[in-house]
């Protein structure tokens, strides 16, 4: 169980991390981000850059809170509560025909979907599973806790280009026709 709790530990923090690093690595991108919570249901317009501050703020908490011993558990709550408000904002924008790209990296941001759902589920479990406890009291070898947090960043690798993989695995374009990228 430890190496479990260990995967989801860094796959959780990898995928914060990034989320972070994205939306803030520049003033256009994080201006982009603000303006697309205009879509996002439950966001008032003059509450906006008040909520995308807060939100990049917890999510580049997550990853320096699961990475310290006696902060692990908070980091791991966090993350929860964040992807927690995150998929019910999904659901509730698909009941309503709300049309919201997802800008969860800060990079070629796609219309929001069943992949975001999903995927947004997945960590949610991830970060449930990232809390400490259930007789979690570290990796029995080095080399397990070695693998364990190759998986870990594996699955943050497939979290984070999750969109890059499904259109490279989408259906292929024929001959003559462009593709035309997402905007």
């Amino acid at each position: 169980m430890a190496y479990f709790v260990l995967a989801c530990q860094v796959l959780t923090a990898l995928v914060f991390l990034t989320a972070a690093a994205g939306k803030l690595r520049s003033r256009a991108v994080y201006a982009g981000f603000v303006a697309e919570l205009g879509n996002w249901p439950l966001v008032p317009a003059g509450l906006r850059p008040a909520v995308a501050r807060a939100v990049s703020v917890a999510e580049a908490a997550v990853p320096v809170l699961i990475a310290v011993p006696v902060t692990r558990r908070a980091g791991a709550a966090l993350a929860a509560l964040l992807l927690a408000a995150f998929l019910a904002a999904m659901i509730l924008m698909r009941a309503r025909g709300t049309v919201a790209r997802c800008t969860c990296f800060g990079r070629n941001p796609a219309t929001l979907g069943t992949r975001h759902l999903v995927r947004t589920a997945v960590l949610f479990g991830a970060a449930v599973s990232a809390l400490p406890g259930q007789g979690a009291d570290g990796p029995a070898t080095v080399g397990g806790g070695l693998i364990a947090a190759g998986f870990g960043a594996l699955g943050a690798l497939v979290a984070v280009t999750l969109d890059d993989i499904a259109e490279a695995a989408g259906p292929a374009t024929p001959r003559g026709v462009t593709h035309t990228p997402r905007s």
